[in-house]
C-alpha cells in the first residue's frame, strides 16, 4: 500500500464528515506541547488507538467512500477491498492510521477544530 498524498486529504476529510466524528476527534485530541520525546510517542499511540476504534464504530456510515480510498491506496478495485479478509482491511486501515502523513493530516485537522 502506497503512503498517503495530498490527493488523499479531500477523501480523508469527507470521510471524516461523513461519519460525523468531528467532537469526538477534538475531544480525544491531546495537546504534544512541553512533553518529552518519549511521552510524546506514548501519546500519539494511545491517541492512534482510540481514533482506530472511533474510526471503526463508524465505518458503517462512509463505506463506500472507504472502499474508494482503499482500492485507491492499494490498486485493489473497490469490490476486491469489499470482499477481502477482514483481517486484510483492518490491516490496511492500522497503516493508513500509522503513516506518518496521517499524523501531518490528523494535526492540522485537530489545530482547525480548536
Amino acid at each position: 500500500m502506497r503512503s498517503l498524498l495530498t490527493q488523499d486529504l479531500f477523501p480523508l476529510t469527507r470521510i471524516v464528515k461523513k461519519m460525523n466524528i468531528k467532537n469526538d476527534i477534538k475531544a480525544i485530541a491531546k495537546d504534544l506541547s512541553g512533553l518529552s520525546d518519549e511521552e510524546k510517542l506514548k501519546v500519539k499511540d494511545s491517541l492512534n488507538i482510540d481514533l482506530m476504534m472511533l474510526f471503526i464504530e463508524n465505518i458503517g456510515s462512509a463505506e463506500k467512500e472507504i472502499y474508494k480510498l482503499l482500492s485507491n491506496l492499494s490498486g485493489k478495485t473497490e469490490k476486491e477491498i469489499a470482499e477481502q479478509k477482514l483481517i486484510e482491511t483492518i490491516d490496511m486501515l492500522k497503516e493508513i492510521f500509522n503513516d506518518d502523513q496521517f499524523d501531518d493530516f490528523f494535526g492540522v485537522a485537530v489545530k482547525s477544530l480548536h
